[in-house]
């Protein structure tokens, strides 16, 4: 009998509220007014690579300038409205209409890479692009690109937000938000804030939250802050029904040629991204970011990195579901029949 109340909850429960949170994620992304949000980080020249010059072992946090590129050429090629946060905030609130095939462009951290490679690929395409920016990062992500990239500087930063590039907080220090308390949080967010409108004159009223540091509490304080979205570690494309202070957004991972990037901004993918997204969530919510960052430390090791690509992913998850099928089916056949 215990058995059988176990088969029931694994083959049919189980099944059966994943089978709602799927559909929920492929309706969501199939919407008509689904606004993609692109994520990248730091650029790398291919070239320096090829030459054995800088280290290219990275896992997903990095993107070839060629590639880049390209991307951003076919954004421009096939009619792609590149849009910042305000713009965002306007066609939410009806101020502004939808535009042609409306995506935003997003940087976080603020590495000197977003400004040597990707500012002059930007401005010969002509496309706009918020660069969420930690003014003091802290010795944790400082020692992550030491030797290999660096950060932006206020005048950089100036430059830049002159022409059409959007600045905008990443906290001060690129700190875990929920491992600090609401004092520090807010200092955070409102010295962010400060010193990114000192280095551009322009105001900063848009915030990512860096490393999964993203709770309940996180959002009250962002709110109070007086900042209008926030984008989190959600995955999958935004809509009419997001909510502003949780923007999910779809990662540019490594490697991706144009083809895959096109798939990218197509609904049937970012569906894919965003349950694969929710599963890889899953350390996170049993225990906070740092221990999903352990988990990941665990898993990523060299020789498994590649499984954890999205792409690999979703083919990981495909053939792990058909086996669960198979297994729920020769359940409930045994079921009925015993």
């Amino acid at each position: 009998m215990l058995l059988h109340v176990i088969g029931i909850v694994t083959f049919l429960v189980i099944p059966a509220i994943v089978a709602v949170g799927v559909l929920r994620c492929v309706v969501l992304e199939y919407r008509r007014d689904r606004i993609p949000i692109l994520l990248y980080h730091r650029l790398i020249s291919k070239a320096a690579v090829e030459r054995g010059e800088v280290p290219d072992d990275e896992m997903i946090w990095v993107c070839y300038d060629t590639e880049f590129a390209k991307q951003m050429a076919y954004l421009q090629r096939e009619g792609y409205t590149t849009l910042d946060f305000d713009d965002y905030v306007q066609i939410r609130s009806g101020q502004m209409p939808m535009p042609p095939r409306p995506v935003l462009v997003t940087f976080d951290d603020g590495y000197l890479s977003n400004y040597t490679m990707g500012f002059p690929i930007l401005k010969k395409f002509g496309q706009k692009v918020t660069v969420f920016v930690a003014p003091e990062p802290d010795d944790h992500t400082s020692r992550q690109i030491e030797g290999i990239d660096g950060f932006v500087t206020p005048e950089q930063l100036r430059e830049m937000s002159e022409n059409r590039v959007s600045i905008q907080s990443h906290t001060l220090t690129h700190r875990i938000l929920t491992e600090l308390d609401d004092d520090t949080v807010r200092y955070e967010l409102e010295e962010s804030r400060r010193r990114l409108t000192q280095s551009t004159d322009r105001p900063v009223n848009h915030i990512a939250i860096p490393r999964a540091g993203y709770s309940r509490r996180i959002k009250r304080l962002v709110k109070e802050a007086g900042y209008l979205t926030a984008c989190c570690n959600n995955k999958g494309s935004t809509n009419g029904r997001s909510e502003p202070l949780a923007l999910p957004r779809i990662v540019v991972e490594r490697d991706m040629s144009v083809e895959d990037f096109a798939r990218l901004l197509t609904p049937r993918t970012s569906a894919a991204i965003r349950i694969v997204g929710n599963t890889k969530r899953i350390p996170e919510h049993i225990g906070g970011a740092r221990f999903a960052r352990r988990v990941r430390d665990v898993l990523y090791i060299k020789p498994l990195r590649p499984v954890f690509r999205t792409s690999n992913l979703k083919k990981l998850m495909a053939l792990l579901g058909v086996l669960y099928l198979a297994a729920a089916v020769w359940f409930t056949w045994s079921l009925i029949s015993g």
